[in-house]
């Protein structure tokens, strides 16, 4: 009975570690490619991120202040949604994961370097 139990738990192993790996099925990963990839998501997630954490409040500040009132300051934040968008379009593949990061870098610096208009009130 222990040696059945051994047969049968060795190809769930296999099978679990060749899923690990990507299961030799070409699902776009290629070894030299991926640590790139990791890593400019990496990035792409940090500066978006950033972005996003801008329309945060400081203390003492008030929503309408923060978010600002041109149709700019939507912009911002809506370039992390236009870089989702990108990297899912073509998953682990770095020519995607590029035109993400320079997008959500556009809205950072746009979201950064403008001035934040005052709304009436």
């Amino acid at each position: 009975m222990g040696q059945a139990t051994a047969r049968r738990r060795r190809p769930a192993r296999s099978r679990a570690a060749r899923a690990a790996r990507g299961g030799g099925r070409g699902l776009g990963w290629t070894h030299h490619l991926t640590p790139l990839w990791l890593g400019l998501l990496a990035v792409v997630a940090v500066v978006g991120g950033l972005t996003l954490a801008s329309y945060v409040p400081a203390r003492g500040e008030s929503w309408r202040d923060t978010l600002g009132c041109s149709p700019c300051a939507v912009v911002s934040g809506g370039t992390v949604l236009a870089a989702v968008f990108l990297v899912g379009q073509a998953p682990h593949q770095v020519g995607m994961v590029l035109p993400a990061l320079a997008v959500v870098l556009f809205g950072l610096v746009q979201r950064t370097s403008s001035t934040r208009d005052a709304c009436a009130r």
